[in-house]
């Protein structure tokens, strides 16, 4: 730009900043040429970097084609999604079940007798027990002054007892107000226990039935006689209804004078009826279930009536789910399954079922079928395919020129994108390296590549006939797999270094084995009967860090080892958190008829531990059962050498170790014991490496954070990129300060002429004057 004191062409009529412009613009075209280069390489760099995206994304869908568990899960059809649904793992064989549902799990439900108020401390003060099925005993305590219906259902909630509690209003016109508890939990054995000592006010029942006091529904103005329940009357029946009495006859009748007949109906089931007949005041008179009324001196009106309610404090029996699993043709006979809550587990392995409503007659038995997932596995590899082609589309679309429309692909011809697309279609192309298995390729299975190189499933028969008839290849086509020469060392993992067509030598030095607890020696049971009452009926375990509820046995005389090892092994599969852990009893008999339990976690290695808690339980039964002094002894990890590298163990799993040179990663599960050892090698692996563990290889060496070739490649036009800026800024630099040369010189040229104008205008007035001067004296003379 001008300086602050230029002149632009005053002296000379130049256009010196356009001349300035000029002479910059012709001198900053290297400037351009390298902005030119730096907007391709910048180009070039967004390509590469969409191309990453794109192999990451076909790498990410390489993942739903890369385990056995991608390929072999279930499919579930249910022909009434209403009344169950089911989930399934890998493990279900498939087939078709049919299942009756008999029964839904219910909650235990009992209510207590009524109040006339739900607010007033009307009840007494101490405390009140409650427990739910074989849970701990909650002890609450009921203060003088919080002792209304209100303050005790907070106080029961407040307990965390198993147990909610509500209050209802029946609606009646005495006493109306009853405490409902409810179980939190479904269940036959998940029953109520409560117990109640409250003194100086009313006490809770949830034990008796009995009858509400009269109520009159209709009463004529001549009625007087006055109708009360007798004190004798006790209910016998076990529902909650109402009877409803209607005065026969006609007019006004005396009560003592004559008979008077009054009908009943039960509300609940009309034809439940009968009669009453009174024949004299202030005398018992029965009716149905136990009642009994009084009617006092006075008048009963025809058409007048009134209703007595029933009470009966059991609201719902605790009670399991119940199903039949089989079909009833050809005389064949269902399994009759029970569960304490709506949801079957494992009833068919790795199937669970949860019900929601009864079979009947017009339902019928809910059919499920459990098969291979086939549109699962068709739509993962259509998947594969779509992100294969995008990426081979999208380097087609960089690497091209059109003639006509005079159109470069950004990337034509560039190395780096020949050889990544070269990876890519080689991997899809080339068959895995196996003699064992009859799919090898792509084209195997029905999928090619056309004329443009997309892939596609050119032949979907072919798809289906080895889905259908050769699994086992087609999972291998992509999976790593594994064949050894020991059927108790089974391949599970390849990891990131090992080699296809290797051969892998596998050597055990120690065997894995479960956690037990031994019990101490126990006299024989045969002469030393174990007894179990309730104080010593409870015990409570650590199983793999796992702790278990209270494990409440049966009350009663056990004669042998093995009916106490038994009825153990029922309380510790039915609890909720340790019931799962296949956890094993046992009567260990030793040589003079004594013996003790053994107790063994159905884990294995160091994390399987069982131990026993001798201290915080109520009414114990470690001592009779010689669990108070036995000992804990936690189980091994699997010890050995794969393919002479340094591995580690976990339970049954041996892996190699990280950094290893052929082995990182790889993983073999033993099932041998320690019996079956041998000195030396235990067996040989030999790896298939599948076309999903290739590929994603390849993909990785391609997008690599550190090492990957489009990582070298970003990273290089980046540094150019950057290069190409520096070297621009430095000539804007240099050509700035040549701007303010040429204005400088400019400047001076313009100081000149301006001085050349002046000096001549000084020299053209000097001559002027001169000449005046000379014509002046020679007119003179």
């Amino acid at each position: 730009m001008p300086g602050t004191n230029s002149i632009d062409g005053l002296m000379s009529g130049l256009d010196t900043s356009e001349i300035i412009d000029v002479t910059i613009e012709v001198e900053r075209q290297s400037a351009v040429l390298l902005e030119n280069q730096q907007t391709l390489r910048t180009r070039e760099l967004t390509v590469f970097s969409a191309l990453e995206a794109k192999i990451l994304a076909l790498k990410t869908q390489l993942s739903n084609l890369n385990s056995r568990s991608d390929f072999t899960q279930s499919s579930i059809s249910i022909s009434d999604d209403t009344l169950l649904s089911a989930t399934a793992n890998d493990e279900v064989a498939s087939g078709t079940y049919s299942i009756n549902i008999l029964s839904l799990a219910k909650n235990h439900q009992i209510a207590s007798q009524g109040f006339n108020d739900a607010t007033e401390n009307i009840m007494g003060d101490g405390t009140i027990t409650i427990s739910l099925g074989n849970g701990n005993e909650v002890t609450i305590d009921i203060d003088q002054g919080e002792s209304s219906l209100v303050d005790i259902k907070n106080a029961i909630n407040d307990a965390d007892a198993g147990v909610t509690a509500t209050i209802i209003n029946d609606g009646t016109s005495s006493n109306p107000y009853r405490l409902v508890l409810t179980g939190d939990e479904t269940g036959q054995q998940n029953v109520i226990h409560f117990s109640s000592d409250l003194t100086g006010g009313e006490d809770l029942n949830f034990d008796t039935a009995s009858f509400d006091d009269p109520e009159m529904l209709s009463q004529s103005s001549g009625t007087s006689s006055e109708i009360s329940l007798s004190a004798s009357s006790s209910y016998t029946g076990s529902s909650n209804t109402n009877y409803i009495f209607t005065v026969m006859g006609s007019g006004e009748q005396t009560v003592g004078t004559g008979n008077i007949t009054i009908e009943w109906v039960d509300a609940n089931d009309p034809t439940n009826t009968g009669q009453i007949v009174v024949d004299q005041a202030d005398a018992d008179i029965v009716g149905p279930d136990g009642l009994k009324l009084r009617f006092t001196d006075g008048e009963l009106t025809a058409g007048d009536s009134f209703q007595v309610s029933t009470f009966s404090p059991l609201m719902q029996q605790a009670a399991d789910a119940k199903i039949t699993l089989g079909d009833t043709a050809d005389g064949a006979s269902p399994i009759i399954i029970n569960s304490s809550t709506n949801t079957f587990e494992d009833i068919i392995s790795g199937m669970d079922v949860d019900i929601y409503g009864i079979t009947d007659d017009d339902s019928g038995p809910v059919t499920i079928q459990v098969g291979l997932n086939t549109e699962g596995i068709k739509e993962n590899l259509q998947s594969f395919i779509n992100s294969y082609n995008d990426v081979i589309s999208y380097i087609d679309e960089q690497n091209t020129y059109n003639e006509d429309a005079g159109e470069i692909g950004v990337l034509l011809g560039d190395n780096t994108l020949l050889l990544i697309e070269s990876k890519i279609r080689s991997m899809v192309i080339n068959p895995i390296t196996s003699d064992t298995t009859a799919i090898r390729s792509l084209a195997d299975i029905g999928i090619r590549t056309d004329e443009d190189g997309q892939l596609s499933i050119s032949n979907s028969s072919k798809l289906e006939e080895a889905i259908e008839e050769d699994f086992e290849s087609l999972m291998n086509l992509f999976v790593d797999s594994g064949s050894s020469d020991n059927d108790s060392i089974s391949f599970l993992v390849a990891g990131d270094v090992a080699a296809s067509n290797q051969e892998y030598e596998i050597d055990i030095t120690q065997a894995a084995t479960h956690g037990y607890f031994k019990g101490e020696d126990l006299n024989d049971p045969t002469t030393h009967n174990i007894v179990i009452d309730d104080t010593n009926n409870k015990l409570r375990l650590r199983v793999d860090g796992l702790v278990s509820d209270d494990l409440v046995l049966a009350e009663g005389t056990y004669n042998s080892g093995d009916d106490i090892a038994a009825e153990l092994q029922r309380v510790i599969d039915a609890d909720d958190n340790i019931g799962d852990r296949e956890v094993s009893v046992e009567w260990i008999t030793n040589a003079d008829g004594s013996g003790y339990l053994k107790i063994t976690s159905g884990t294995w290695g160091s994390n399987s531990k069982v131990k026993i808690y001798t201290s915080g339980v109520d009414s114990p039964a470690f001592s009779e059962l010689g669990l108070a002094n036995g000992g804990t002894y936690g189980g091994l990890d699997v010890e050995g050498t794969i393919n002479g590298e340094e591995a580690t163990g976990s339970g049954q799993i041996l892996r190699g170790n990280t950094d290893n040179e052929t082995t990182d990663g790889f993983q073999v599960r033993i099932t041998l014991d320690g019996s079956e050892l041998v000195s030396g090698v235990d067996a040989t692996v030999s790896l298939t490496r599948g076309m999903s563990s290739v590929l994603k290889e390849e993909l990785l060496d391609i997008v690599d954070s550190q090492y990957g070739l489009l990582t070298y490649k970003t990273s290089a036009l980046e540094d150019q990129i950057d290069d190409f800026e520096q070297q621009i800024e430095d000539i804007d630099e240099r050509l700035e300060l040549r701007r303010e040369l040429l204005y400088e010189q400019w400047q001076a040229l313009e100081t000149a002429l301006a001085e050349l104008e002046t000096t001549s205008t000084f020299l053209e007035t000097q001559l002027a004057q001169i000449e005046s001067n000379t014509s002046y004296i020679i007119g003179k003379n």
